[in-house]
């Protein structure tokens, strides 16, 4: 009886609960995304929801070079993405929502 005693006593303290310590911003990180298999643009848009909901600025590095070019790139680029529609133009997240309908919804 003491034997069967002890291996339930001990059974019990042998047990180790695994108390993860994460915070949301660890979880939402982009290196921690992209380390369990998130692809590199869904880590970019969650980084920037983040941070637009902290009233941060925040581009990625598509976004930089866009914005680092000269305005005649920049004039010939827009042109292009709007002849092209499946073009990336670099302003998801980055413009104001308007409910109303105007010309620059074409």
């Amino acid at each position: 009886m003491k034997k069967l005693l002890l291996i339930a006593i001990l059974s019990i303290f042998a047990q180790v609960q695994a108390n993860a310590s994460l915070t949301v911003d660890e979880l939402s990180s982009e290196t921690y995304l992209r380390n369990n298999g998130y692809s590199k643009q869904t880590a970019e848009v969650i980084t920037v929801s983040k941070a637009r909901a902290l009233g941060d600025e925040y581009y990625t590095e598509d976004e930089q070079a866009f914005r680092n070019q000269n305005k005649f790139v920049r004039f010939w680029r827009k042109l292009y993405v709007y002849a092209d529609p499946a073009a990336e133009d670099y302003s998801m997240y980055h413009h104001d929502t308007d409910t109303t309908p105007s010309y620059t919804d074409l």
